[in-house]
């Protein structure tokens, strides 16, 4: 693990993995190869992050790729991490030209030139295979957060992850040639998302206490029409991303808002608590 200020860069396992099998093959060019590849895509993230001053918290490289968390928990403008999400992809057609200009310099040998541009393209296609963590997955991530509130799109997009892993593993067992490396991703992909699983309730709870901190007028207004018995975490599954909502009381005539329920719960601590309680006084 690697620090650098607040962020933590950590090579997963797998890279020590293959930088050994590689001694011992004679593969050693061909994999820094791969993962120059993987660390140019991170940084086209990580620039694109900065630039925007999202606080990075760690960067997880894997020989086929990479993985940065923040601690922005999806409150941060749509096109801002539509951008940064997009911004490692990006970097791949700048890698085709540099091997280009590289090829035309220094001659490279043309067998190690088309294994370069091979992986070059496979990095940027897996990538964009929508499997979360990959960018495929945080894209689509962003989609279903357009017709769902954050929680159900969270939840859905985990959901479908899992449906594209069981068909990536079907396919893997067709096209036996590339079992071992696709097992590897097919390991390593399952585990991720299977811990995204059973912390999306802790990723929801960053999301809620994320929204405390944010100005109204930094985000689209979308009103919301509840029962006054409506429980304050049955009102917060009604939240989305990039939205704030004045709450409207049905029964009472009364107006609040998420701000204020935000403070009620986890302020006070009054979990228990419904809509009538909020505005009670």
């Amino acid at each position: 693990m690697i620090r650098n200020k607040n962020t933590f860069i950590y090579l997963h396992p797998s890279i020590w993995f293959t930088i050994i099998v590689s001694l011992l093959t004679g593969m050693l060019t061909e994999v820094l190869i791969i993962f120059t590849i993987v660390i140019w895509h991170e940084l086209g993230h990580i620039i694109a992050a900065k630039s925007f001053n999202w606080n990075i918290r760690r960067v997880t490289l894997w020989i086929f790729g990479g993985v940065m968390e923040t601690e922005e928990h999806g409150n941060k403008p749509a096109f801002e991490q539509f951008l940064i999400t997009i911004a490692g992809p990006l970097q791949h057609v700048f890698i085709y030209w540099m091997l280009l200009q590289f090829n035309t310099a220094l001659q490279l040998s043309e067998s190690l030139l088309l294994f370069a541009i091979k992986y070059n393209q496979f990095i940027l296609l897996f990538n964009l295979i929508p499997i979360w963590p990959l960018d495929g997955g945080k894209l689509f991530n962003l989609l279903l957060n357009k017709i769902y509130p954050y929680k159900k799109a969270y939840e859905r997009t985990l959901i479908f992850s899992f449906a594209m892993l069981s068909i990536f593993l079907v396919i893997v067992t067709i096209y036996y040639d590339a079992f071992l490396n696709a097992s590897v991703l097919f390991t390593f992909l399952i585990l991720e998302n299977r811990l995204e699983w059973k912390r999306r309730f802790y990723v929801f709870q960053r999301f809620l206490l994320s929204r405390m901190s944010k100005m109204k007028q930094s985000r689209k207004v979308v009103p919301l029409i509840l029962s006054s018995q409506t429980s304050l975490s049955d009102v917060f599954l009604h939240f989305r991303a990039n939205c704030y909502h004045p709450i409207l009381i049905k029964e009472r005539c009364r107006m609040t808002n998420e701000s204020t329920c935000l403070k009620h719960y986890f302020e006070q601590g009054n979990y228990q608590d419904r809509l009538n309680d909020v505005v009670r006084n």
